[in-house]
């Protein structure tokens, strides 16, 4: 029997070829594999029925960004990317504007974070609406009410009646939104390129986010003094309207029909979504792991300001040099999780994380010179990034679809709890010593991570 070229421009891939004609395949003496028409469409053309191409290695490149390949994910990358700079802009010019306003460090920080309510306690309903609405409609609301947001604060500030808790209720408010829109779009991903690809693509998305989080507030206090707060504001406002012009080019995306004409209660179905976490052993697993770990790791960068003048007496320059630092390790970990594929150990990587982490974290505590924080502040964004974009891709991954709104909006929750585990930091600090506390905090994480490397077989055996 003759074979012909099989020819992929026609199909996605060679596993939907074969899917979608229920094709035989038999391996040959030469180590290739062909295609024999055993059940094959007797429409399909003689020409497609034959050999299949030899398997092309991809490199590097195309491997990382292969989901930005597909075009409404491309589409969602860019909506993503412009909301996540306007809000990392607004969180750098409310920092200085509640400041300005009123002298106050307590206040500052109380507004700095006060979007960690209403994201800790709206996460899980932001799951249950994931799950049981249109995501793109959901997406385009939550980017609506942003812009409204910061085009209100822009006239507040425009016509001098901005007052601190006016930024107190926005922050929480944003919170709130940030929690509905998250777990929708990150289910909408995995919507938007096959399965194999949803850890690639929630990888770029937080390739993404940490670009954003290092360039943002770089060009936010540049406007701040060229165009003043109300300038910010109102170009954040523009920024959220165009990235809503680009989730409109998406198509619409349906949740699970069962789960979207479900009469059941939001309740009921938060605890459904906790009982599946719970029941699943690697989603379980995973889970527990990243808010112990957060909690144990993520105090840190939060405080980094305060270590870095106790440490080295840094001006704030230069603390914004070592944040710098540790948002160029997360886009490194970020594309390289990019590049991952199922079968290439990605468990251990994700069990590693804190431990590189840990011995950044040590080696910063104990080493108080400058230069030996701007090199292991690197460590410390790589291993979070790694904990972060992996773990959140696996667990979305691995979910029934019925659940990945609602996995994601358990993940989410860790942020919400982070500030409470800042308090305690805070007063180590005060009553220990910044030394002390940073490499307590690293011994800890570094016994968590050991422990988790023993105790998680399911994410040891993962492939």
């Amino acid at each position: 029997m003759e074979y012909t070229e099989f020819h992929l421009p026609r199909y996605s891939s060679r596993h939907e070829f074969l899917k979608r004609k229920q094709l035989a395949t038999t391996d040959t003496p030469d180590g290739t594999t062909r295609l024999t028409p055993s059940d094959a469409d007797p429409a399909l053309p003689s020409a497609e029925v034959g050999v299949a191409a030899p398997a092309v290695k991809s490199s590097w490149v195309s491997r990382t960004f292969e989901s930005l390949g597909h075009r409404d994910y491309r589409m969602m990358w860019i909506s993503m990317f412009l909301s996540m700079g306007g809000f990392n802009m607004l969180m750098l010019a409310r920092g200085i504007l509640i400041y300005d306003l009123t002298g106050d460090a307590q206040k500052t920080a109380l507004v700095s974070i006060g979007w960690a309510p209403g994201l800790l306690i709206m996460s899980l309903f932001g799951g249950v609406l994931g799950d049981r609405v249109e995501r793109r409609m959901l997406i385009q609301v939550s980017q609506f009410a942003n812009a409204m947001f910061a085009v209100t604060v822009g006239f507040l500030i425009l016509t001098n009646v901005i007052e601190w808790w006016h930024l107190m209720i926005v922050s929480t408010c944003q919170g709130c939104v940030f929690a509905l829109q998250i777990p929708a779009r990150t289910a909408a991903m995995s919507q938007l390129v096959p399965k194999q690809l949803i850890g690639n693509a929630m990888a770029l998305n937080a390739t993404a986010m940490t670009m954003m989080s290092i360039a943002a507030p770089a060009v936010g206090g540049v406007l701040y003094e060229m165009i003043q707060p109300e300038g910010v504001y109102f170009v954040v406002t523009v920024m959220m309207f165009l990235a809503m012009g680009f989730t409109t080019l998406l198509p619409k995306m349906y949740p699970d029909q069962r789960q979207a004409k479900s009469k059941e209660s939001p309740l009921l179905n938060i605890k459904r979504g906790i009982v599946y976490a719970a029941r699943n052993n690697l989603i379980r697993v995973l889970l527990i792991q990243s808010v112990i770990i957060a909690m144990l790791s993520m105090p840190f960068r939060m405080l980094v300001p305060v270590f870095a003048k106790d440490l080295y007496g840094s001006v704030p320059s230069e603390v914004g040099w070592i944040a710098t630092m540790a948002g160029f390790g997360g886009i490194a970990a970020s594309m390289g999780v990019a590049s991952l594929r199922a079968g290439q150990r990605r468990g251990w990587v994700i069990l590693l994380s804190p431990v590189i982490s840990a011995i950044s974290m040590f080696v910063i505590g104990s080493f108080p010179w400058y230069w030996v924080g701007m090199i292991f502040f690197i460590g410390v964004g790589f291993g979070e990034s790694i904990r972060w974009a992996l773990g959140q891709a696996l667990v979305v991954e691995h979910a029934n679809p019925r659940y990945r709104a609602r996995m994601t909006s358990l993940t989410m929750m860790t942020y919400g709890l982070i500030p409470l585990a800042a308090f305690p930091v805070g007063w180590l600090v005060d009553n220990v010593g910044v030394q002390e506390t940073v490499v307590g905090m690293a011994i800890a994480l570094f016994a968590a991570g050991l422990f988790f490397i023993a105790a998680s077989k399911s994410v040891r055996n993962l492939n």
